[in-house]
C-alpha cells in the first residue's frame, strides 16, 4: 500500500519534492530523532505535499501524470 502511495507521489510531486520530503526525514534521524515508523512518517509528509499541491490526499490521487509536476 505505502508503495501505490509513494509513486503516486513521485508522478504528481515530482521527484525533487519526494526527495526533500526524504531528506528532511533523514535529517531528523541523524540528529537523533527515535522514528518508530519512517514510512508512515514519510507518507504523512508527502500527504502534506499532496494536499497542497492539487488539494486532495495521496489515496485519492490516481496513479496516471497530472499537470502539477514542476
Amino acid at each position: 500500500m505505502a508503495a501505490i502511495g509513494f509513486y503516486k507521489a513521485l508522478v504528481h510531486l515530482g521527484v525533487k519534492e519526494v526527495r526533500r520530503c526524504i531528506q528532511r526525514l533523514e535529517k531528523w534521524r541523524l540528529k537523533g530523532q527515535k522514528i518508530e515508523t519512517p514510512g508512515r512518517l514519510l507518507m504523512h509528509l508527502l500527504n502534506e505535499k499532496a494536499r497542497a499541491a492539487t488539494g486532495f490526499n495521496i489515496h485519492d490521487l490516481g496513479t496516471e501524470p497530472s499537470s502539477v509536476i514542476s
